[in-house]
């Protein structure tokens, strides 16, 4: 192999773009405009949003409150205060991961948002971003409401239930991260075959 092949070689394995500039490859402030088109439209869709705000505070009346009674008290603490911080994470979770994958796949089949986006100078990498950061956006909302409800019923009973917030928030992206690389690779992956 000669010198030339060898300095060419991470040419061939990394794009340009991305060899020259490697902070473009993970989306710029393009990705910005799409978290504010999932604002805009959030606003109109209200109630989906208050859905997931509701589902795991349900989970906790029912569950917890409600078996609660018949399981007693676990580890010191009722077992509704030591179910609260798992529904936490739920939803925190669950926001996150419908963002990245039930709704990615509606805006690609059939809202066609992303080949709108794509004919605009907004790139795939930003369009991920942007994707990424609304889902962690919505996650971080239901995890902020869910610990006002933990909060007003007095079920945390440490000082450490400060960092529930950030453990949220990083569950949040790393489930909405696991969501669009799962998109990304189902669409990689694909060969014609002749």
């Amino acid at each position: 192999m000669s010198d030339l092949q060898v300095r060419q070689e991470p040419l061939r394995i990394v794009p340009t773009a991305v060899a020259t500039r490697p902070w473009r490859a993970f989306g710029g402030r393009a990705s910005l405009h799409l978290v504010e088109r999932h604002a805009r439209v959030g606003r109109h869709l209200w109630l989906m949003v208050l859905s997931g705000i509701g589902e795991p505070l349900f989970y906790l009346l029912s569950i917890g409150v409600g078996l609660g009674h018949l399981v007693g008290k676990v580890g010191g603490v009722s077992y509704t205060a030591y179910v609260a911080p798992a529904l936490l994470a739920t939803s925190s979770m669950n926001g996150a991961i419908y963002d990245s994958t039930f709704n990615v796949f509606f805006l690609i089949k059939y809202a066609k948002a992303y080949d709108a986006a794509l004919a605009t100078p907004m790139r795939a990498p930003d369009l991920a971003l942007g994707q990424v950061l609304w889902a962690v956006i919505r996650s971080a909302l239901y995890a902020f409401a869910f610990t006002g409800v933990i909060l007003a019923m007095g079920l945390f009973h440490s000082y450490w239930a400060i960092f529930v917030l950030p453990a949220a928030v990083l569950t949040g992206f790393a489930f909405a991260a696991a969501g669009m690389a799962r998109r990304r690779s189902c669409g990689a992956g694909r060969t014609s075959s002749t």
